[in-house]
């Protein structure tokens, strides 16, 4: 098993969200579905939400996002219709996830009125093919 924990301050990320270049580096088309019925203040919580998480996934892959890593190989997406976040890994953060034998990484996020936080684990996959799903 492997974990990675994230906190994040709302009104650092504010300054994230308001730009439309940076939104669409940081995450996919479908991440950003949700957003379009949200309030201004409602979308960037969620936005601030799915980037402490990738931050968080970040820590369980062992990688940050200097180097070969982009932000949109990890996906966080929400399961219809609890809302509960779920993770797909796509280009080098699958391929890393892979070498730490890594099948499925699981992801929590919180909202406080001033912070969110997140926290993932990565489940070792057991190689039989019934268990784990990057």
């Amino acid at each position: 098993m492997r974990i990675g924990v994230d906190i994040l301050e709302k009104v650092r990320f504010e300054r994230i969200a308001a730009k439309d270049r940076w939104v669409h580096a940081l995450f996919t088309e479908r991440e950003l579905e949700p957003i379009n019925s949200y309030s201004p203040g409602r979308a960037a919580e969620y936005l601030a939400g799915r980037f402490s998480a990738k931050e968080a996934i970040a820590k369980v892959l062992g990688v940050g996002f200097m180097g070969k890593m982009k932000w949109r190989d990890i996906e966080v997406l929400r399961s219809a219709p609890s809302g509960k976040p779920y993770v797909l890994l796509h280009h080098f953060a699958r391929t890393r996830a892979e070498e730490l034998r890594v099948g499925k990484v699981e992801v929590s996020i919180s909202h406080q009125p001033t912070v969110v936080v997140a926290f993932a684990v990565g489940e070792r996959a057991c190689g039989c093919g019934r268990h784990g799903q990057l």
